[in-house]
Parts: structure tokens; sequence; C-alpha cells
């Protein structure tokens, strides 16, 4: 046989083998690219230890969702999306809970994080994308199994009660920045449904006074508390009311605050239904059970007790 045959022959048997292993390498690279993502088991315990179960709150419109209290938040974010959509999103069964006044959803395949913050998150080479019509940046690094992403919902400056930027943190398998955005989308869609703009601050802290239909006070926007406390103390008190952006009114001398943060106190008494803290310079009351939502009355020359009793059954809403 001539060398010129038998090297004809080798060289169609190694390109015949050659083709198979690219065949074989992409039927295989096919096959790993279709395998559903793998999966794993939702926590027992739930919620977390440091975790608080979702409970009803009343979702804002507006530009009022980024002026809500920590706490409420990561509830409002947590139920943008009901049980049904979230587990359509992240491909199975998912758990939520608040942590820390963040959105925290634990899925089998993936587990996410949201936040509302006052200032945009430090992230290592992003990239510019759209949400919703709104600016952010998407922060996507090897292994490419995480993403953050910082969607900018208004252009106040961030403060104590403002947080203009949304976060979302994401992990699970590749292409979880696809998938966070999608997250994002939907709920910045969710939670911004048309409402009021955030109304302008002078330098003291105070903000035109408004008139808003009644209602509770508990997981409402900062603004909206003052307004319903000017309400309901000029209501008691005649006078007009002076509200901040910071939960707070003041009517005839009497302010009443808002606040959001734990406190040592003890409430030994009660004050239309609710515990209450009684004493010569203040009355505090504890808005819910489940949460560090207070309300104080402070004010020289009245009887704290006697304006907290008549004007508690309004801010509750009963």
């Amino acid at each position: 046989m001539k060398t010129s045959t038998v090297v004809g022959i080798v060289l169609a048997v190694l390109l015949a083998f050659a083709s198979l292993s690219a065949t074989a390498g992409y039927l295989w690279a096919r096959a790993d690219s279709d395998r559903p993502a793998p999966q794993r088991a939702l926590p027992a315990q739930w919620p977390s230890k440091d975790g608080e179960a979702l409970r009803p709150v009343p979702m804002p419109g507006g530009e009022l969702v980024t002026a809500l209290p920590t706490d409420t938040g990561g509830q409002v974010l947590c139920q943008a999306l009901d049980q049904e959509r979230w587990e359509s999103l992240l491909g199975g069964k998912v758990l939520r809970e608040v942590r820390d006044g963040a959105c925290h959803v634990v899925g089998t395949t993936a587990e996410v994080l949201l936040t509302l913050d006052s200032r945009a998150a430090n992230l290592q080479d992003p990239s510019d994308v759209e949400v919703a019509g709104h600016p952010g940046q998407l922060e996507y690094l090897p292994p490419e199994v995480n993403a953050r992403l910082d969607v900018r919902l208004v252009d106040a400056e961030g403060t104590g009660q403002v947080h203009p930027y949304l976060r979302v943190e994401l992990s699970g398998n590749a292409g979880v920045d696809t998938l966070t955005e999608s997250v994002a989308r939907e709920v910045v869609q969710a939670v911004s449904a048309p409402g009021p703009a955030l109304p302008a601050q002078a330098k003291d802290g105070t903000i035109p006074l408004q008139h808003p239909a009644p209602a509770a006070i508990v997981d409402a926007p900062w603004p909206m508390i003052s307004w319903q406390l000017c309400a309901a103390l000029t209501r008691e008190l005649g006078g007009t009311g002076k509200p901040r952006f910071d939960g707070s009114c003041t009517v005839r001398g009497v302010e009443a605050t808002y606040t959001d943060i734990v406190t040592p106190r003890a409430f030994p008494e009660r004050i239309a239904g609710r515990p209450a803290l009684v004493t010569d310079e203040l009355v505090a009351v504890k808005l819910t059970d489940d949460g560090s939502q207070e309300l104080t009355f402070t004010g020289p020359g009245r009887s704290l007790r006697s304006v907290a009793e008549a004007v508690l059954p309004r801010l509750l809403d009963r």
C-alpha cells in the first residue's frame, strides 16, 4: 500500500474521532446547561433566629416608599410580590422574613436580600442598567454566583428617614445577574404605584401641612405619620399643627413623636388598649406587640394622659 494512502486513512480516522469528540462535548455541555439547578432544603426553623415574621402592612404609593421606618421597609419589600410570584421568579418554594430591617427571601435554588438604604453601595466594577425606568448599577463578579444591584428610586438626598436606594443582593447559580435584574424590576414596579412625592423639608425639618384622610400611623411613611399626628392633635387641642419629616408634630406646646427604635422602657399601664408608660414628663405608648414602634407625648401645662387617650383611637384607626 502506498504511503500516501496510509497517511490518508490515518487522517480520516483522526478527523472522524475529533468530530465524534466535539459532538460528545457539545451534547455533554448541552445536557449540563439543561440540567435543573441543584435544589437545597429550606430551613427547618423559620423565621430564623434574628428574623421577624411577616405582618400585614399598607403599600405606600409614589415616592413615599423611600420614607418608611426601617422595619416597615423590610415588610413592604417582602410583600411587594406575593408568595406565588416569588416562587415563580426563584423557581421553587420560598420562605420570607424581615431581618435587621431587610427583606430576606430563601428559596431552594437562590437567596435574596432586599434593603432600602440612604447611601449607594460600594460596588466593584459595576455596569449601568435601567430598572423599571430608574437608573441602577449591577455588580457581577467571578465566580458569577452572586450579584448586587443598586437602584436609585428618587433624586432626594439620603437621610435618617429618606432611603433613596433599593439594594438587591442575590446568590444562587450561574446567571444570577439576569435574575437579580428581574427581581429588582418587579419589586420596583410593585412599590411605585402612583402617589405623592416626598414633601420638601425646611432647614429645621418642618414640612408643609397636609390633611390626608384618617389612617393608622403604624407602618406608615414618616411624613404621613406627621400629618396624621397633626390632624389628631389639632382636632383635640385646636390651633395649627407644625409637622416635621421625622414623624413628629407640635400643637400648642404638645409634641407627639413616633419612633421605631428599641427602648428599655417598661409599659405597666394601658391607654386605648395599648401598653403605656405614664410619668410627670411624658406618656409613651407601645403601638405594636411584635415591633419597636412607639408614640410619645411631651409638653408642659396639660394632662398628657388625657391627650393620649383622646387621640390614640384615631391614630390606631379604631
